[in-house]
């Protein structure tokens, strides 16, 4: 009876930890999508009074493409790695934030809306909240390597 309520209970730890995912995705994808579809540039003309940041003036529109498309790239991965509890996709997911968090350190001013922010600071802290379930929380026990003897 103890071993099924323990089995339960991983099962519930693993909705949780997905569902944490998709609403992640889905607060990424909002601030992404929300400013677009406003056009708040249009209407303020704020972004020729805010500072480029180093990686502009370091680099070519070219190079930033690059960085762009690489990133991406491994949050992707890293997001289908940890949703199906693989556990290289661990490493790749916080090799993915602190590279975010180096990339947004120097890439300069960012406008942030009233309504923006919020749904912003609430991804960072999702984010946060799936590390901590990944190296300390219910989920670390999916994410062990497996070894075959």
């Amino acid at each position: 009876m103890d071993e099924l309520v323990k089995e339960k209970t991983e099962d519930i730890n693993k909705i949780i930890f997905r569902r944490t995912i998709l609403l992640m995705v889905l607060m990424s994808i909002l601030t992404e999508l929300i400013p677009g579809f406003l056009n708040f540039e249009k209407y303020y003309g704020l972004s020729r009074f805010i500072d480029q940041g180093y990686i502009a003036s370091f680099l070519d529109v070219k190079s930033e493409l690059y960085i762009t498309v690489f990133m991406s790239f491994l949050s992707m991965t890293s997001l289908i790695l940890i949703y199906f509890f693989i556990p290289i996709g661990k490493y790749f997911f916080l090799t993915y934030i602190l590279l975010n968090f180096f990339l947004i350190m120097f890439s300069g001013d960012v406008i942030n809306y009233g309504f923006l922010y919020p749904i912003n600071w609430f991804k960072n802290v999702i984010e946060a909240y799936l590390l901590y379930l990944m190296f300390f929380g219910s989920c670390k026990n999916n994410f062990k390597i497996r070894k075959f003897n």
